[in-house]
């Protein structure tokens, strides 16, 4: 190599550090790692790159992402059901192409408990080494040690956890997503405090609420309840006609526009997160009727899986290595 063609490498590396450090570089530009998953208990989504942002989402351990751009020491991200906003890259492990297949080739669980845990080291000491939320997912390791099994952290680090809240990714079934268990998930929740953005047991918004219950019989809605309401069967404002599963939806006064989601149960109550997480009822009647709520409409997502907006986990390409055709 001349004087010359070194003196161009060394500015090219120069040049690409910049890129990369003052955020102008992109994923697609500069060949950086398209995929990541979470490493940590819960990573925050905000509005902007910094920590100061608006918290607009959160995803859980092991939700699987496409890495957008990257900006300084966060990363543009894309969650599974195609919400974005900035992660830091200390909540992330990177992943190339074949280290993500391997990935969803792995044998999988899903946490699936309503209640916020702790994951432990493996070695016996039962040193903690994460929290764990509903809905994470997590690579198993080997087989059960009586009633807990190893586990594999998407960084690399091991630890254990029991097995009786934990739920095989494929041993979810389409046709078998059970209404009585969505709602059942939302009353474990009773008293949450609401957090905007918030997807977890320390704190939800209502369309978290809705998003973690339906997960947790492997389905995934789209994250806002205006999205929300644009998916599976809808419904007009008779709760007469409405299931238990079915998801309830309100509007602004001021602009008509969707703002709030609930979950359906039966004789006209709801399950929903507006201060905390809580019953009311669509009932004009009743004593558990909120007069600031305006009923605007419902949806049906049982019946309508892998229909636009809810796609089955077995059938996401987020999860599962899937053919082409598909």
């Amino acid at each position: 190599m001349t004087g010359q063609e070194t003196m161009k490498l060394r500015y090219f590396i120069i040049f690409t550090i910049l890129l990369v450090g003052f955020g102008f570089a992109r994923a697609d530009e500069l060949t950086l790692p398209p995929y990541g998953i979470v490493k940590v208990g819960t990573a925050c989504m905000r509005s902007n790159p910094r920590h100061s942002a608006e918290l607009v989402s959160q995803a859980v351990l092991g939700t699987p992402l496409n890495l957008l751009e990257k900006e300084g020491s966060w990363w543009l991200v894309e969650t599974p059901e195609g919400y974005k906003g900035y992660i830091i890259g200390n909540a992330i492990a990177t992943k190339d192409s074949i280290s993500m297949a391997r990935w969803r080739a792995a044998n999988r669980v899903m946490y699936t408990a309503s209640y916020t845990s702790r994951i432990v080291s493996a070695d016996g000491k039962g040193t903690p080494i994460s929290d764990i939320h509903s809905g994470s997912v997590i690579e198993t390791i080997g087989k059960p040690h009586n009633d807990s099994i190893d586990i594999a952290l998407p960084d690399g680090r091991r630890g254990r956890l029991p097995l009786n809240k934990l739920t095989k990714l494929t041993d979810f079934k389409k046709n078998k997503v059970n209404p009585q268990a969505i709602i059942d998930m939302a009353r474990e929740l009773m008293g949450v405090s609401y957090l905007w953005g918030g997807t977890t047991t320390q704190g939800i918004d209502c369309s978290g609420l809705v998003k973690i219950c339906y997960l947790n019989q492997g389905v995934i809605l789209r994250r806002d309840a205006s999205e929300q309401a644009l998916t599976g069967q809808t419904l007009d404002n008779d709760f007469k006609n409405y299931r238990q599963g079915d998801l309830v939806f309100f509007k602004s006064e001021s602009t008509g526009r969707i703002v709030h989601v609930g979950i359906y149960d039966k004789n006209g109550l709801y399950v929903h997160s507006s201060g905390r997480v809580r019953v009311n009822s669509l009932d004009p009647t009743s004593v558990l009727y909120v007069h600031s709520n305006i009923h605007e409409c419902g949806s049906r997502i049982i019946g309508y899986i892998n229909t636009d907006g809810i796609t089955f986990i077995t059938e996401s390409p987020a999860y599962f290595n899937l053919p082409e055709s598909r």
